[in-house]
């Protein structure tokens, strides 16, 4: 067994033991792509704001496209606080910690392991990102390949849909102009 092999083993062990048995209620096929690029610009917005790091998210209500919650990282300050967990964070302070099914998240960079197991734990009903993990390799950045994919599937319940490449160019741009130090 590979360490990648080992890494979703482990994490979906964790996540049947954590699980709270959310079915999401949302269907991303059936949300209008322009709907989509509209929260995505919106997680382009959040991303602009740390220029080294542009990970950027938002979550929206999944039938209105209301957004609900904003985030991006501010791995500075906190190694935890990437953008996804900004906005989860935002989303429960403002929200609750209810009716993850309906909601979607919007990110500019395929969410690493962490991000992915906490939505999956969530119940969120669908995940939407722009970038690919490979792209922003390629672009300088330091993150984990195992895809958004790979954790959803490496478990029994997870009732997420996964979308991307909305928007790629633009997310892409981004992660290969960002600030270097």
């Amino acid at each position: 067994m590979n360490r990648r092999s080992a890494l979703i083993c482990l994490c979906s062990i964790g996540l049947a033991g954590l699980s709270r048995g959310v079915s999401a209620k949302t269907n991303l096929s059936s949300i209008p792509i322009k709907q989509h690029e509209i929260a995505m610009r919106a997680a382009i917005g959040m991303g602009s704001q740390n220029a080294s790091y542009p990970f950027g998210a938002v979550i929206t209500n999944a039938s209105s496209g209301t957004i609900l919650a904003k985030g991006f990282n501010q791995t500075f300050q906190n190694p935890v606080l990437h953008g996804e967990m900004v906005c989860i964070n935002n989303y429960v302070s403002q929200e609750g910690n209810k009716n993850w099914g309906d909601c979607v998240l919007y990110t500019t960079g395929e969410p690493c392991p962490m991000c992915m197991s906490a939505l999956i734990w969530a119940g969120i009903g669908g995940v939407v990102y722009g970038s690919s993990a490979k792209s922003i390799k390629q672009a300088g950045i330091d993150i984990f390949t195992f895809s958004a994919k790979d954790m959803n599937q490496g478990n029994s319940f997870s009732q997420t849909q996964l979308l991307g490449g909305v928007l790629e160019p633009e997310c892409n741009a981004l992660f290969i102009n960002r600030k270097r130090s």
